[in-house]
């Protein structure tokens, strides 16, 4: 089965923000040769959250199995208006249903013009409930209310607290389909460190919504003399051949002389010449001579 590659890594570039410095500088004694000292925070960019975040005593980044980080899942594509723009466990319930499987890795991925989504408390426990090994939060999908800073952590350490990371930051999600796909998200092995950034890929064998709404578009715009053309084609290649004229059928009808075989042939040196007399019986020629 083929699958489409989707990197869901937000990019990180110099000076693209206060977290992320990359200093460029050739190595003493080798020109040409150039290096970087990179000076960042740690959860910069696409970044996961180790338990640790929260409790000492929580695991960091080396002390998580890397299947942890790679595995099967899906995909919750989650609706919200200004009215309701919380993600909790009903709208989890209703994108995943039985679907969602024990140790999964869940992508949430909500959608809403002008609404910032909302991680509830109520959802991140129906996710440890329903077994999730990693949740991961598209760009933008706010963890709690913006306005109560508590609630991020709160929330948060319902998962950290029982090993299960957050990965934040996702970008590209909306070009992801609803089927069942495998997800990579690994980070650096760093001992007693709570947060990395990571390239978080996506196999997917589904088709990409964003080009099926394009091509349905498409298809809706195309001249109806388009149609009219198609089906006159159909109607003249689905049109009965002409059958032949009476007269031609009994011509027809006559067989051919057949040529008879050459095997068939008499043999022509068995026949007798006009110039030869046909030989006499030796009766009839003793009678003549006596």
């Amino acid at each position: 089965m083929s699958r489409r590659v989707v990197d869901c890594t937000n990019i990180l570039r110099h000076g693209a923000a206060d977290a992320f410095a990359a200093l460029e500088f050739e190595r003493a004694g080798q020109p040409q040769t150039l290096t970087h000292r990179i000076e960042m925070d740690a959860d910069v960019g696409t970044h996961v959250l180790a338990p640790r975040r929260y409790a000492r005593w929580g695991s960091d980044l080396a002390g998580l199995a890397p299947e942890t980080f790679f595995g099967e899942g899906l995909v919750a594509h989650v609706e919200v208006t200004a009215d309701a723009p919380d993600i909790d466990s009903n709208r989890l319930e209703d994108a995943f249903g039985r679907a969602l499987q024990n140790r999964d890795i869940v992508v949430i991925a909500a959608r809403g013009e002008g609404v910032t989504p909302s991680l509830t408390a109520q959802a991140a426990q129906w996710l440890f409930v329903r077994g999730a090994k990693l949740v991961a939060l598209a760009d933008g999908v706010s963890v709690g209310r913006q306005q109560e800073p508590d609630d991020e952590r709160v929330i948060l350490s319902t998962l950290l607290e029982n090993d299960v990371p957050v990965v934040r930051g996702l970008v590209n999600t909306e070009t992801l389909s609803a089927e069942r796909m495998a997800f990579m998200a690994l980070p650096a092995p760093a001992a007693d460190v709570t947060a990395w950034p990571v390239r978080f890929v996506a196999l997917d064998p589904g088709l990409d919504p964003t080009q099926v709404v394009v091509e349905d578009d498409a298809a809706v715009g195309q001249p109806v003399a388009d149609d009219e053309s198609s089906e006159a084609e159909t109607v003249g290649e689905a049109a009965p051949a002409e059958e032949p004229d009476s007269d031609s059928s009994a011509g027809s009808a006559i067989p051919d002389p057949v040529e008879p075989l050459e095997d068939d042939r008499p043999d022509e040196a068995d026949e007798p010449s006009a110039d030869e007399e046909p030989e006499e019986p030796d009766d009839v020629k003793r009678g003549a001579e006596s």
